[in-house]
């Protein structure tokens, strides 16, 4: 098995390596993503592939490595590639759907950080939270008490855990009533899920059931401010993992615009 994926690797390297043209550090992570994902889409590079190393993909871009890295943390992100420690990076299974998605919703293409995100995640997630507990029909309650149920069904299932904390959040955004609440949780989503997964490992999922039952009570109560609160305190854990996480300090900028 080890001699296959060696060979494989080798494959993969000498046809990936004609694609790669030079490209301005400016933009750096769009334009190579517009150069991956036209070589996926042509087959060129297929998903479970390794990529060339980062010094020879920076010689080839014609880029720094420290400017390489932040790109390729970027698609990491997003869901594109996968790093495996000791071994070298790979493109993901899912990195043809998430390459097809629009440009524009490629959040991370701007340079936008883990707890950037997690910031925007926070003040959103609230704010919807907070609008179901003044619209939230029984039906609505009851969908929540549903992902709740299955959350706390699947203590001992990492992965099936995750899918119905997310499906949770979709539901709020739905009871919501607003679209760009429910297109901004969507769009998180896409971008975090996999570090969702990662971060889980590092705390008690009990706790996380506690949360939503106590977002589920404020919202069953009407209350939204508290529904604002408990969403607040649930998502303080995310942004937690996300200040844990490589290149993830908030980028402050003063008044003038200058940083």
């Amino acid at each position: 098995m080890g001699t296959k994926r060696t060979e494989a690797k080798a494959t993969s390297f000498e046809r990936f390596a004609p694609e790669l043209r030079p490209v301005r550090t400016a933009g750096l992570t769009e334009h190579f993503v517009r150069q991956l994902k036209d070589s996926i889409l042509r087959g060129i590079i297929k998903p479970g592939e390794r990529f060339p190393p980062e010094r020879d993909l920076a010689a080839m871009l014609k880029v720094s490595r420290s400017s390489l890295r932040q790109a390729l943390k970027a698609l990491q992100v997003m869901g594109v590639l996968e790093v495996t420690q000791g071994s070298g990076t790979y493109l993901a299974k899912s990195a043809e759907a998430v390459l097809r998605e629009p440009p524009d919703l490629l959040v991370p293409l701007r340079g936008i950080s883990f707890a950037e995100l997690y910031e925007a995640r926070r003040a959103m997630e609230a704010e919807a939270a907070a609008s179901v507990a003044l619209r939230a029909t029984a039906a609505d309650v009851e969908m929540l008490e549903g992902e709740l149920a299955r959350m706390r069904a699947h203590l001992e299932s990492l992965r099936a855990f995750v899918n119905h904390d997310m499906a949770f959040h979709r539901q709020v955004a739905a009871a919501s009533g607003n679209s760009i609440f429910i297109w901004f949780i969507e769009l998180a989503q896409k971008v975090l899920t996999k570090g969702q997964i990662v971060h889980s490992h590092s705390i008690n999922l009990r706790d996380l059931v506690a949360d939503h039952e106590k977002i589920v009570g404020a919202v069953r109560q009407g209350d939204a401010e508290r529904a604002r609160r408990e969403t607040l305190n649930h998502l303080t854990r995310a942004r937690a993992y996300a200040e844990q996480q490589g290149h993830v300090e908030l980028r402050v900028f003063s008044p003038t615009g200058t940083r």
